[in-house]
């Protein structure tokens, strides 16, 4: 009896023991779960690579019209697993902030080309290419093919050195020109030589700026030296290399032309104006032209008409190239952006996504449509050349160019970045109010060049 009573405490206690551990373990999985599925939710978001992109194509820059929302689409389109965050930096202060970072070893991922945002193309070569900061393209281009056919022959040329490809080709080239008012100017301009062009003027006013990079004010300047003796080349020849001394007949003559139309022909508030002050005296009926490119058509559409004043009327803006039959165009450049040697592995990545998405059809044909240009070897879409049709500027635009066209490059890709960005435009107002002659104000601007050299 008393055996059979041991038999049955011990089977007892082996059933509470069973029970007991029947619910631990259920209890354990319960945790187990919960620690798997909460791991599983970091792990997902630690999949999202993202990127933050300090970039001057932001806020009140006209190209983050197209820019920003072309973030915010690949962004949707790689949602969990790569995302780009857009940091603005004032375009007059990226130069100086990519320099630093450089300096500290902490460059972003995505960086700005050369001659772009102020970036100097010596300290470019000097720094980054020297310290081999930069990531090479090469592998990128050989894993998108159906990127890289579209990319323009000389920017593909000109962005790869030592057989490296250091920063993305350009796939759109967008020659500038200007923007005028039919109702209020009726002249030619395209078929007209300079000197006719500024007779026909009158009282009639160019919507110039001197503040940032003087760029509308450059922009003309650019033309007026092209249709100088030995100007084109003057320009053409330097872009690689820069231009350093501005003595040259050719400069001093159109910057003579230049101090006339300042002194005649400027609007208002000019003097002092950045981009923002020269478009609005465009758009509020205070100047009858401007020089900008394609990217500002979209100004003028009637979506925008809460930046026209005045009795501005988008429908009467017309598009054209310079006096001269000359547009401002360089496909010998750095492109649009460079990778950095500072990317991780899934940066890099999700860089490389970016860059490819920027130059996919849908996004070159998208960018087209918005700011103008063309795309070389791109095969059009017929969906592309219809939408085309339905822009009248642009459409305009790219009619003014023929087979006599004469190309020049702009300023900024021929003064070093100082100059370009900052010192052209602080002497401007200077010739403006006849402080400097021609003479005067190309000897001071070579002698800011040759104190950027040193």
């Amino acid at each position: 009896m008393k055996a059979k009573k041991i038999v049955s405490m011990i089977l007892a206690l082996t059933l509470l023991l069973g029970i007991a551990g029947c619910g631990q373990k259920a209890k354990d999985s319960g945790k187990d779960k919960e620690m798997t599925q909460g791991k599983t939710e970091t792990e997902a978001t630690a999949e999202v690579t993202e990127i933050k992109f300090p970039t001057f194509l932001a806020g009140e820059n006209v190209g983050a019209v197209f820019f920003l929302p072309q973030v915010e689409r690949f962004n949707k389109k790689y949602e969990g697993k790569y995302k780009i965050v857009v940091e603005e930096v004032p375009q007059a202060n990226y130069a100086d902030k990519m320099k630093q970072l450089a300096q500290q070893r902490k460059l972003p991922v995505l960086v700005h080309a050369p001659s772009s945002g102020g970036i100097d193309t010596q300290w470019f070569h000097q720094v980054i290419l020297k310290n081999d900061m930069a990531h090479d393209l090469s592998s990128f281009a050989k894993n998108h093919p159906e990127v890289a056919k579209n990319w323009v022959s000389d920017s593909v040329e000109f962005c790869t050195i030592n057989g490296k490809l250091i920063c993305k080709p350009m796939a759109v080239l967008k020659p500038i020109g200007l923007y005028y008012n039919q109702s209020m100017y009726q002249g030619k301009i395209k078929d007209a030589s300079v000197e006719e062009f500024i007779g026909q003027l009158g009282d009639h006013k160019l919507a110039f700026q001197t503040a940032e990079n003087g760029w509308t004010s450059a922009l003309l300047l650019a033309a007026l030296i092209a249709n100088e003796e030995g100007g084109l080349d003057l320009l053409n020849k330097n872009a690689a290399d820069k231009l350093w001394d501005y003595n040259h007949p050719a400069f001093v003559a159109a910057v003579a032309k230049l101090q006339t139309l300042l002194q005649k022909n400027a609007a208002s508030n000019s003097i002092g104006a950045a981009y923002a002050d020269a478009a609005n005296a465009f758009m509020s009926k205070n100047a009858s032209i401007i020089c900008n490119g394609t990217w500002m058509a979209g100004e003028f559409a009637e979506e925008s008409k809460d930046k026209w004043s005045n009795g501005f009327d988008g429908k009467d803006v017309k598009a054209s190239i310079y006096p001269g039959n000359v547009a401002i165009a360089n496909p010998r450049n750095y492109g649009e952006f460079w990778i950095s040697n500072n990317a991780t592995e899934k940066e890099l990545e999700a860089a490389e996504a970016f860059l490819a998405f920027r130059d996919s059809q849908e996004e070159v044909e998208a960018l087209l449509l918005q700011e103008g240009g063309n795309a070389p070897k791109l095969k059009y879409s017929e969906a592309f050349i219809e939408e085309q049709k339905k822009n009248t500027l642009l459409y305009e635009f790219a009619m003014s160019m023929d087979e006599n066209t004469k190309y020049v490059v702009g300023l900024g890709d021929v003064f070093p970045a100082s100059v370009a960005d900052i010192e052209f435009g602080k002497l401007l107002p200077k010739l403006a109010d006849n402080t400097l002659t021609a003479e005067e104000f190309c000897a001071e601007l070579t002698k800011k060049a040759e104190e950027a050299r040193q």
